[in-house]
C-alpha cells in the first residue's frame, strides 16, 4: 500500500511541474510519462490516458494545488 500512495504522490507532483504552463487534459496526457511513447499508444487507449490525467487534475484541485484557469475554452489547468 505504501509503494502504491508513494507512486501516486510521484505522479501528482510530476504533473504539477507540467502544469506550470496552462495545459487541457488531451495535452497533459500527452505530456505525461506512460509505459511508451504517446505516438504508439492507440487512440482508444489515449482517452482512457486522458481520463486518468482528468482524474488527477481533479484529485489536485481538491487539494488546492491547480485550478482550472478561468474563461478558458478548451478548459485548461495551471498549477497554483
Amino acid at each position: 500500500m505504501r509503494a502504491l500512495l508513494d507512486h501516486h504522490e510521484e505522479r501528482l507532483a510530476g504533473l504539477l511541474a507540467l502544469l506550470t504552463t496552462p495545459l487541457t487534459p488531451w495535452r497533459l496526457a500527452e505530456a505525461m510519462e506512460w509505459n511508451r511513447p504517446w505516438e504508439q499508444i492507440p487512440f482508444g487507449s489515449r482517452n482512457i490516458a486522458v481520463s486518468e490525467a482528468e482524474a488527477h487534475l481533479r484529485r489536485l484541485v481538491k487539494l488546492g494545488r491547480a485550478e482550472a484557469v478561468p474563461g478558458s475554452d478548451p478548459v485548461v489547468y495551471q498549477a497554483i
